[in-house]
């Protein structure tokens, strides 16, 4: 959801990113993504920002998935496919040549998602992004998406549930008392799948 101001205030504005509440999905069906996961250690150090905006301002959304950087974004596919879409990560992952990630500071998508940024540009991400994208679509040519935004990487903190005026009073807080410089390296993909409301890996 957009804002503008008027009058010293916000009020919100619908734009064509703000869907209806996802409709159930139909049986035999589930709902997959491809990232790459953050280390345990920074996985915590997210999670504890995290656990900020649900104390501070009931943000849940966010805490349904562990902290990693979207390479192929949600998609819906039948369960039958999860062989061999879990082979299709697995093969990917065998030409990867590991390359190194920096999270440093925060950034926002106006006020519907508040993130943890890469620095970049990161020539080596955004190669893997396209690529995997394009191998994707070549291995599984009947699996639509509902949005496929343009590719910017991060790690989300809170999104589509934080409260109308306080994204920008959190980001401020975090940059002022939280400072988040961390870098690994990243190796392999991983693929995800929603389980009762959780985003879980399938190993």
């Amino acid at each position: 959801m957009n804002y503008t101001q008027n009058k010293g205030r916000f009020r919100p504005q619908r734009r064509q990113f703000d869907k209806p509440k996802r409709a159930p999905l139909p049986e035999g069906f589930s709902l997959f993504y491809i990232a790459i996961a953050c280390p345990d250690e920074v996985n915590e150090k997210i999670d504890a920002l995290k656990e900020y905006m649900q104390q501070k301002y009931g943000c849940r959304a966010a805490r349904k998935s562990p902290a990693h950087l979207t390479i192929v974004p949600p998609f819906r596919a039948e369960d039958e496919l999860q062989t061999e879409l879990a082979n299709f990560v697995a093969a990917y992952n065998i030409g990867i040549v590991p390359f190194d990630i920096r999270l440093k500071g925060y950034g926002q998508f106006a006020e519907r998602v508040l993130f943890v940024d890469v620095e970049g540009p990161n020539d080596a991400l955004i190669n893997l992004e396209k690529e995997c994208m394009q191998e994707f679509g070549e291995k599984f040519p009947g699996i639509i998406f509902g949005m496929k935004p343009d590719f910017n990487p991060h790690v989300t903190i809170a999104t589509r549930d934080i409260p109308e005026g306080t994204i920008q009073l959190s980001r401020s807080y975090f940059e002022a008392n939280h400072p988040v410089d961390e870098s690994f390296t990243s190796t392999k993909l991983s693929l995800y799948r929603l389980e009762e409301g959780w985003w879980k890996k399938v190993e």
